[in-house]
């Protein structure tokens, strides 16, 4: 097949179908009203797939929500789903949960914005929830203690096996509950 997808082989690549829909579908057009419903929807069903797969056999993990758009196709906007066992790096532009399969809890750990956009909110700190502006300034000035790591005897960032920070989507007491495991 040509454009293979390397991901899914009974499939082409995501730009090969992007381009045949754009080419095809003149005007077959999909009229999307509430786009960040549309997202939040499809993250709870993505996180929730994602944690059924079971990607680290039943070992505790971390999944990272990394979205972006591309350059070639403005009109798609790109999620992965990334799974490790150690807790990783916080890096702008993603949103980390952890999960333990055999208890079915998942925490929310950060959500950090796209560093162009950091400015913005330190510019304008009253627009956002405090703990978020606290993680952006945590972030820019690379302290990771905010974030569950600590340093080693020699300096090095290492996470903190004795990190208590994470919220429980779970718990009724957090603002924020969107999974159901």
């Amino acid at each position: 097949m040509k454009n293979q997808s390397l991901y899914d082989p009974t499939r082409k690549t995501v730009g090969a179908m992007y381009l045949d829909a754009q080419k095809n579908n003149k005007e077959d057009r999909v009229e999307v009203g509430d786009l960040s419903r549309e997202l939040m929807s499809s993250l709870v069903t993505d996180l929730n797939e994602t944690i059924a797969s079971n990607p680290h056999e039943g070992k505790e993990f971390y999944i990272t929500v990394h979205e972006s758009k591309d350059l070639q196709m403005p009109r798609l906007i790109r999620r992965r789903m990334l799974t490790s066992v150690y807790r990783p790096y916080p890096e702008d532009d993603t949103v980390v949960f952890w999960v333990n399969p055999a208890t079915n809890q998942v925490k929310f750990c950060w959500c950090l914005p796209h560093w162009s956009e950091m400015d913005n909110i330190l510019a304008c700190p009253n627009l956002f929830e405090k703990e978020h502006v606290e993680e952006v300034k945590a972030w820019k000035r690379e302290d990771l203690h905010f974030f569950g790591f600590k340093k080693d005897e020699i300096g090095n960032w290492m996470p903190n096996e004795h990190w208590k920070g994470d919220k429980d989507l779970q718990n009724p007491s957090n603002k924020v509950q969107i999974l159901t495991v």
